[in-house]
């Protein structure tokens, strides 16, 4: 979970988000970088299908109002746990964060090729660290891959794939 008091930039952030989400048009957008909300998948087994990700969204029902109430740790009456990744033209923040983690922080998006968006992460606890990773987009799927690569981990360094769900043009730019 995002402590509040830890980030400076929150009360900027949730302004950047909503404009972001639905309003404005970014820089990140003009390059075709998937920006918004997206719902995570949680099996971890294999990489989930389209069809997996919109059974997912029909049973969850996601939305915007919803990711921001587990945003701000304000879990939602009658919701099944759920996490959320918010992406903008300069942000990465997962709900499930934890404290001293390398997934949320500034970022740095290059222009998406084929589908696939590189980028770079400078986590906020570990300033002094650059994390490289792709956003894997496709247009005709509902499925968004999150790839962090060389994260610091226990027994070296290691890659971090996470997979993500699209739920509707509301949440993305």
């Amino acid at each position: 979970m995002i402590d509040k008091h830890r980030h400076g930039w929150i009360t900027r952030a949730k302004r950047v988000l909503l404009a972001g989400v639905l309003v404005s048009v970014t820089a990140a957008a003009a390059s075709n970088a998937p920006t918004g909300v997206f719902l995570w998948y949680p099996e971890r087994a294999a990489e989930p299908s389209s069809s997996d990700c919109d059974a997912l969204v029909k049973r969850v029902k996601p939305s915007v109002e919803k990711a921001e109430a587990w945003y701000w740790g304000r879990a939602p009456f009658g919701s099944e746990l759920e996490f959320y990744l918010f992406i903008t033209e300069d942000r990465m923040e997962p709900t499930f964060s934890a404290e001293g983690d390398y997934d949320f922080g500034r970022l740095s998006l290059s222009p998406t090729m084929d589908d696939e968006t590189s980028f770079e992460l400078v986590p906020d606890d570990h300033p002094a660290v650059v994390i490289a990773g792709s956003i894997v987009a496709s247009k005709e799927s509902s499925v968004v891959t999150v790839i962090l690569r060389d994260v610091p981990a226990n027994g070296g360094k290691a890659d971090r794939t996470t997979y993500y769900c699209r739920f509707g043009e509301e949440a993305e730019t």
